[in-house]
């Protein structure tokens, strides 16, 4: 997002500096608060990790189990197991996979938020310091322009009420 060319104080000044008449100013626009890495606050290192490990196993694997007797009764007991359990695991992972899809979806929403979030502080602070320069230019006017009563008790013209015109 960049920064507006507009510098409302530099205005400021420069009308203060020609006009020392002004006994009123509008207040200067609020500075905008930016995040000190001008980044997210999150993480995706959390989102990367679901990426990669969000499977579950779903067969026995025989490095795991090891050899001989022991590893053939733990490899027949572990295709057992996964031959039972296959339809629960099978929801399981599907349930897994669509979490980090909803997980990622999310992520996504929320960069969109920020973004909108900036461009409102930017679009109110921009505001502000068009608010601050027409009220700069409203008292400089008002102060530099004689009041319409003024003029009349001046110059000697009809004036509605003025002691100066009645008869």
């Amino acid at each position: 997002m960049e920064q507006s060319a507009f510098d409302p104080e530099e205005v400021l000044q420069q009308l203060k500096d020609e006009h020392r008449l002004m006994p009123w100013e509008p207040l200067p626009p609020d500075p905008m608060r930016r995040i000190a890495d001008g980044g997210q606050a999150r993480n995706r290192a959390a989102l990367e990790y679901l990426h990669h490990h969000w499977a579950l196993p779903d067969h026995v694997d025989p490095a795991t189990v090891g050899g001989g007797v022991k590893g053939k009764v733990l490899g027949l007991f572990g295709r057992l197991t996964f031959r039972v359990l296959g339809p629960y695991l099978r929801e399981e992972r599907d349930l897994l996979s669509h979490l980090v899809r909803v997980n990622e979806g999310l992520e996504r929403r929320c960069d969109e938020l920020t973004l909108r979030c900036e461009q409102l502080n930017q679009d109110m602070v921009d505001r502000q310091a068009a608010e601050a320069e027409n009220q700069t230019k409203l008292a400089l006017w008002l102060s530099l322009e004689p009041t319409a009563a003024g003029r009349a008790g001046t110059n000697g013209r009809a004036g509605t009420g003025d002691a100066a015109s009645a008869p």
